[in-house]
């Protein structure tokens, strides 16, 4: 394997997923599924895609380390987390605060069916 070719990530309302990845995250749209069931993204820089999914319910995409902490599936990176942060919370996205875990700090958002993302860099 080489890298990653895809992440999907479960939404309620393709529509409305669709102008939030793109006026939140600033992805690049490139396409609706037949029946808007789902769209695909890619990431300016890498090309990495990220492909919305139409689901009927919400769905997990994380999981739980013990009873208080869930961790994310997915962590995206960024060259400056501080303000990385920073313009997600000006854009209205819920983030949690950054934390230093010694060799990289992160934190994590969500989206509009609360679907918990990290943002890692390392140190």
């Amino acid at each position: 394997m080489i890298k990653i070719g895809a992440i999907f990530v479960p939404v309620r309302n393709v529509e409305t997923a669709i102008e939030w990845y793109k006026e939140k995250l600033g992805l690049n749209h490139v396409g609706t599924w037949p029946g808007n069931t789902g769209a695909d993204f890619y990431f300016t820089v890498e090309k990495q895609y990220l492909s919305l999914v139409k689901v009927e319910e919400k769905q997990e995409i994380e999981f739980a380390i013990n009873a208080k902490h869930y961790n994310a599936y997915y962590n995206f990176t960024t060259t400056d987390i501080e303000a990385y942060h920073q313009h997600l919370q000006l854009k209205g996205v819920e983030v949690t605060e950054i934390k230093d875990h010694g060799p990289v700090m992160c934190f994590d958002f969500y989206d509009l069916d609360g679907n918990m993302f990290g943002v890692i860099v390392d140190k």
